[in-house]
């Protein structure tokens, strides 16, 4: 529970923002998402005051995420991921942080290519973790139609991770 709307965007805002930024991929697209979805958070704080941080953090991440998604609805257009997007990694040693870094770098070029759903797809679940359940609620779409996105994304990316793990194996 945070004590008012302000506490909360201080310390949510940039999480939503990198949320927005990888689905949307436009820096510009990203930062108008994230603003409609805090203002969309200001007008229901009085129903939302008492969820744990947590909560209201998934909750305007998958607000600023409709609103990407509705603005490439409205606008027919697809945009590469930055480059420079990339998660922070815990920093356990070196080689795990390379590692990590490495197969985030792998999973955003592949994500970059598929198309709107399947791609706020992937994001939200393997680069936020969000349930598929969640997704399903976010995107307007049934949980049979994620778990098929996931499926086949999973499947793509398994020969990837796969080719990561081996050259790991040869250090």
């Amino acid at each position: 529970m945070t004590d008012s709307v302000e506490d909360f965007y201080l310390s949510t805002a940039e999480r939503t923002f990198a949320a927005a930024r990888r689905v949307s991929g436009n820096l510009h697209v990203a930062r108008d998402a994230t603003h409609d979805a805090y203002v969309v958070m200001l007008d229901r704080w009085a129903e939302r005051m008492n969820c744990s941080l947590a909560d209201n953090q998934r909750y305007v991440i998958g607000i600023a995420v409709k609103k990407v998604a509705d603005w490439y609805r409205a606008h027919g257009r697809f945009v590469a991921l930055p480059e420079d997007d990339d998660p922070p990694a815990v920093d356990h040693s070196y080689d795990d942080v390379l590692d990590q870094l490495s197969l985030c770098k792998e999973v955003r070029r592949f994500l970059e290519d598929r198309p709107v759903v399947s791609r706020t797809v992937g994001i939200l679940y393997f680069l936020e973790d969000f349930p598929q359940a969640e997704i399903a609620e976010i995107i307007g779409i049934d949980a049979s139609t994620v778990r098929t996105h996931v499926y086949r994304l999973r499947k793509q990316l398994r020969p990837m991770v796969e080719r990561i793990s081996k050259l790991d194996e040869r250090r």
